[in-house]
């Protein structure tokens, strides 16, 4: 990765989140429908790293399954001009942790 980009822990993410943060999930639609941080938005990986100017001057928290797809989705929007946290251990953590979950259908 070229620049560090700035993680947080579920439990601190559950305390932003219940803030209002923004969140944009990056998994793929299916996995997104089988359950996901109640409020997140599914934009895909490739569609970020396809634009990921579409977020620029935005602060927002990336998730995903475990915080590798959100590594790389952060970095790519940091450097297009966001403000992008990954959340380490993504959807797993959170479940695991307890926290609620959404799912689609």
């Amino acid at each position: 990765m070229s620049e560090q980009v700035p993680e947080i822990g579920v439990h601190d993410f559950a305390a932003v989140w219940r803030q209002g943060s923004r969140v944009i999930d990056v998994r793929s639609p299916e996995e997104f429908a089988s359950g996901h941080v109640p409020g997140a938005v599914n934009v895909p990986l490739e569609d970020v790293l396809a634009s990921p100017g579409r977020f620029t001057g935005e602060e927002v928290h990336v998730i995903c399954r475990s915080g590798r797809r959100s590594l790389t989705a952060a970095e790519a929007m940091n450097a297009a001009g966001a403000r992008a946290v990954s959340v380490a251990g993504g959807t797993v953590d959170w479940s695991e942790a307890g926290y609620q979950v959404e799912q689609e259908g």
